[in-house]
C-alpha cells in the first residue's frame, strides 16, 4: 500500500486520483487544494480519499521533512513545484535570484517555450499527447524513437558556469508522473552551500519545465 501526496484537485489530480484507485484500492490518497469546493467534488465523495484545503506550495513548504510521510509527491498544478518549493521554503531568504535560463537550452526539444521568469517548458512533441500516454520507447502517436529519458539528457547537459539539478518524473499510473519526497530535500542539499547558478528541472520522458537561479548574496 502506497501514500500519495496529490497536490492540485483539478483535472490532472483527478486523472491522478481515478488511475491510482484503479491501481491500489488500498492506497492511502492525500489531496491538497485551495478550493474546497474542488476538495468535495473530486476528492471526498467520489474516492474516499482525504484532503486538505490549502495553498499547495505552502502546504508542501509546511509539511515536507517535518514528520510527513507519502511515498509519493505527484504535482498537478499549473506551475513548477519544485522550483516554487525550493524559493517559498529551503532557499527563501538565502540570496537567491530567478535568472533566465541559457537560450541554448532551447535547442534541446523540438518545442521550447520560454516562461515569464526566464524559465523554458520543453517538449518533444508538436502534437497534443493522449492523457493517459504510458511512456513507451516510441512516441505512440509519430512513431518517433524516445529510448533516452529527457531527464536524463538534462542531467548529462553542461551549461558553462551552471551546477544542473534534475528531478525524474516517474510514471506511477497512465499519465500519472511524480517523485518521492527525498528527491525534493536531497535537492534542497545540493544547493545548500553552492555559490553561483544552478539550474533546476523537472522532466519526464518527453516533457520538461527549467528555472535558473543565482546565488549573489546572503546565505
Amino acid at each position: 500500500m502506497a501514500r500519495y501526496l496529490i497536490l492540485g484537485a483539478g483535472k490532472f489530480g483527478r486523472l491522478a486520483l481515478e488511475r491510482l484507485r484503479v491501481q491500489d484500492e488500498r492506497a492511502q490518497l492525500l489531496v491538497v487544494d485551495w478550493s474546497a469546493q474542488a476538495l468535495q467534488a473530486q476528492v471526498l465523495l467520489t474516492f474516499g480519499a482525504q484532503g486538505v484545503e490549502a495553498e499547495a506550495v505552502a502546504f508542501l513548504v509546511e509539511s515536507l521533512g517535518k514528520g510527513a510521510a507519502w511515498d509519493w509527491i505527484i504535482p498537478a498544478i499549473p506551475e513548477h513545484l519544485a522550483f516554487s518549493w525550493l524559493r517559498q521554503g529551503p532557499l527563501a531568504g538565502t540570496g537567491w535570484e530567478t535568472l533566465a535560463v541559457p537560450p541554448e537550452l532551447a535547442t534541446l526539444t523540438p518545442v521550447a517555450v520560454q516562461g515569464r521568469e526566464g524559465e523554458l517548458y520543453l517538449s518533444r512533441a508538436r502534437h497534443l499527447c493522449p492523457d493517459d500516454c504510458p511512456e513507451p520507447l516510441a512516441c505512440p502517436v509519430t512513431g518517433e524513437p524516445r529510448e533516452t529519458p529527457l531527464y536524463e539528457e538534462l542531467a548529462a547537459l553542461e551549461a558553462p558556469g551552471f551546477k544542473t539539478a534534475v528531478i525524474p518524473s516517474l510514471q506511477l499510473a497512465p499519465g500519472v508522473g511524480g517523485f518521492p519526497p527525498g528527491r525534493l530535500l536531497a535537492l534542497a542539499q545540493d544547493l545548500a552551500g553552492l555559490r553561483g547558478k544552478a539550474l533546476v528541472a523537472t522532466a519526464c520522458r518527453c516533457h520538461g519545465v527549467v528555472h535558473a537561479l543565482e546565488r549573489r548574496s546572503g546565505g
